[in-house]
């Protein structure tokens, strides 16, 4: 863990002279450091905390918690930063760094909400944790920090203050229609797998839904009517990758299904899965992966990038030039995202989130998951991968097992719905800017 935190830590020296390279390898090696951390540490005995290792291991994953966030804050994911920053408040709540970051970042990301009550609700939030760094300043490494932070606070009104922010917040409630969907709400308001912004600051039953539509209104052009029934698709098709998830996660055993009895197989004498519950998981996997070429699809279509049939793909929308596997152009994109659209916020988001997904070596990418899914998909889809024990030599089979594709999916719905809500405010950002013009 303390080499690859002092790795990151170098490529943050660095990146001050070249960015973006170093940025991705920051983030890396962050990474790495976190999943050693919640590999050996993360599910941790209650008992075990006073031992010094785990001392150790927590103070690193602090720090690595909220270094992360930062610099996510920095790419303009906002969700993930949030994510990382609470994660450190977790291990210890007095740690004002995490506090003092996680306030600023949720002032920030409250500009770019859609509506009015969402931005509301981030304020508020902003405010607790602005309070909560005030109540632990004593921690603070610099002071100075502290003051960049009541420079924004010093924005809100004092009626707002007291009449808003200082209060509890007033929710409305959420009612159910049976037993089984509360528990189903239930579990996912746990990994908050909701498309509903505010979501990501508190975990309230009111906010599992999945509220957040496209700012486009039908009769402003004709091409939108195509375009939210677009989105309509991707939002289901996440729905139902979520529930495939929850599914074979929570509800089906092993082997009880009526659905697996009187089904033949050839035995082989292999231990491989083949239940109902094992091919739920593995469409769940193969579903989410897909949403991000659906809205690779949507977003070379919407913001005229320019690419056309095969061309189209999620990680084809990010380039200004398309290579063969030589390293020879073969196609110049026409309208290039990044160039054109650069000083949106949310588009910056995007991009740096589909580097969260492997391509090929040449490319950098900012998780040590992504070659391992990438892989996961490729056997899936081309290949034969099965869910079990290898028993002896094979020629072409391939395996793995089942909680490597439960936490692989868990990570990709974790993703998608981060991508489709940064879509929904990148196209808000745009209308505000049209605005304007």
């Amino acid at each position: 863990m303390q080499i690859s935190y002092d790795i990151a830590n170098g490529y943050h020296d660095l990146r001050i002279l070249t960015q973006e390279e170093n940025l991705e390898k920051e983030i890396y090696y962050l990474r790495n450091v976190l999943d050693m951390y919640e590999y050996y540490f993360g599910m941790g005995d209650e008992q075990n905390l006073d031992e010094p290792i785990t001392k150790v291991a927590r103070y690193i994953a602090m720090r690595t918690y909220t270094n992360i966030g930062n610099t996510m804050r920095i790419t303009g994911r906002y969700i993930a930063a949030i994510d990382y920053f609470n994660e450190a408040l977790l291990i210890e709540d007095a740690f004002a760094m995490a506090s003092l970051n996680l306030s600023l970042t949720l002032f920030q990301y409250a500009q770019f909400q859609i509506k009015s009550y969402e931005q509301n609700y981030y304020h508020h939030a902003c405010y607790y944790f602005y309070q909560q760094t005030q109540k632990h300043k004593v921690n603070l490494e610099e002071q100075g920090y502290l003051a960049m932070l009541e420079k924004s606070i010093s924005i809100f009104h004092s009626d707002y203050i007291e009449g808003y922010l200082k209060k509890p917040l007033d929710l409305p409630v959420f009612k159910v229609r049976s037993l089984e969907e509360a528990k189903y709400r239930d579990y996912m308001l746990v990994f908050r797998l909701f498309l509903e912004p505010c979501l990501d600051i508190l975990g309230d039953h009111c906010f599992a839904v999945d509220s957040i539509n496209l700012p486009l209104d039908e009769k402003d052009d004709s091409k939108n009517e195509e375009f939210i029934g677009l989105f309509n698709q991707i939002k289901q098709e996440f729905n139902l990758a979520r529930y495939l998830w929850y599914k074979s996660t929570v509800l089906l055993e092993p082997s009880n299904h009526f659905a697996d009895c009187e089904l033949d197989f050839t035995d082989i004498g292999e231990c491989a899965d083949h239940s109902l519950k094992e091919s739920f998981l593995r469409t769940a996997f193969k579903t989410v992966y897909s949403v991000f070429d659906r809205i690779g699809f949507f977003i070379n279509y919407y913001f005229n990038i320019g690419l056309s049939g095969t061309m189209i793909s999620f990680k084809n929308i990010w380039k200004e030039e398309l290579k063969d596997r030589n390293g020879n152009t073969y196609f110049s994109v026409p309208s290039p995202l990044i160039k054109k659209h650069g000083n949106n916020p949310m588009i910056k988001a995007m991009y740096w989130l589909q580097k969260d997904f492997y391509e090929d070596k040449k490319t950098n990418i900012t998780s040590p998951n992504a070659e391992p899914m990438f892989q996961m998909r490729n056997d899936m889809e081309h290949n034969c991968l099965r869910t079990g024990k290898k028993q002896g030599d094979t020629t072409f089979t391939k395996y793995t097992n089942e909680y490597r594709i439960d936490e692989n999916t868990c990570r990709l719905l974790k993703l998608s719905r981060e991508m489709i809500i940064y879509l929904c405010l990148a196209i808000n950002f745009e209308n505000r800017e049209k605005k304007q013009e």
